[in-house]
């Protein structure tokens, strides 16, 4: 075996590895209503703040070129999730390894087709999870922000909402009614804020504050607002050297502002008992494409 094949399969065996007692996945959706916003950095950031307090990560990745994680990461995808559908490709060869504790797996297409497999399918799909040697810790879903639908089975079947938003006034519009259909389609009355792109404690304070007692009065929805992420020019550096922020430039504003938002999230409870690690997410997500529609308006 190459170095680079080896270097491959070792991360692989420490990503997805031997330990069969960590059976509990936190699987978290990341939205928002409008592109240019900053939540692909949102994910790569927090992926990489998690990752260092010992999670393992991977990023479900529907962005597409320079907006995508992999992109922002210096990865470059062999073939995607919906080349291992069709089974064009296994899934090891469709996930990308950035770091012994962080994974890849671009997802463009094949994340919405997963509810229209057939049965065989589904359980070729399963088992190349199953046979995955380590099960990941967190589950980041970057719902891509450049199209007119979102993948409404994956939102359905994470444990919680991130919605990313900027102060930019069609940003709040569009991320408000990102918030009012999803709550429409799924049910859901509780979703999580993330102010981005804030020049400032009071700044981001009224961002928040504003959307989530719009929500609480109109959509009778908990909207509650997480750590907000200051503009730093710093983010711009760190995507030039295809590193997050809290890793190329660790005191930047913005990355004391991620890893205080991976620290809050590493604390909330997880949402289900034994959640059956991939396979149970992805019978999750099944359902969910069963029972709603694939997508939905925004």
């Amino acid at each position: 075996m190459n170095g680079f094949a080896f270097d491959q399969a070792e991360g692989l065996r420490r990503l997805l590895g031997s330990n069969q007692s960590r059976d509990q996945l936190r699987v978290i959706a990341i939205a928002s209503g409008k592109p240019h916003v900053g939540q692909t950095n949102v994910v790569i950031n927090l992926a990489q703040a998690l990752a260092s307090q010992g999670k393992s990560v991977l990023i479900l990745d529907e962005g597409i070129g320079s907006d995508s994680c992999a992109a922002r990461l210096g990865l470059l995808p062999r073939c995607e999730l919906s080349q291992v559908l069709k089974q064009q490709a296994t899934l090891a060869q469709a996930l990308l390894r950035y770091s012994a504790a962080l994974h890849v797996l671009p997802a463009r297409e094949g994340l919405r087709r997963i509810g229209q497999l057939g049965s065989a399918a589904q359980e070729h799909l399963r088992q190349s999870l199953a046979a995955l040697p380590q099960q990941p810790d967190v589950l980041l879903i970057d719902l891509a922000a450049d199209r007119r639908q979102i993948t409404l089975a994956a939102t359905a079947a994470a444990d919680e909402v991130l919605i990313v938003v900027s102060p930019e006034r069609a940003a709040i519009t569009q991320s408000y009614a990102l918030i009012k259909q999803l709550t429409q389609a799924l049910g859901r009355d509780r979703f999580y804020l993330i102010p981005t792109k804030t020049k400032d404690d009071s700044n981001a304070a009224a961002l928040g504050n504003n959307m989530l007692d719009a929500a609480a009065r109109y959509l009778n929805t908990q909207l509650e607002s997480l750590v907000s992420v200051p503009w730093d020019e710093t983010v711009k550096r760190a995507n030039k050297l295809y590193k997050p922020v809290v890793e190329a430039f660790p005191d930047a504003a913005a990355s004391h502002a991620y890893r205080a938002l991976g620290q809050v999230i590493a604390t909330w409870p997880m949402m289900r008992e034994n959640s059956g690690h991939l396979d149970g997410f992805l019978q999750r997500l099944i359902m969910s494409s069963r029972k709603t529609e694939l997508t939905v308006r925004v």
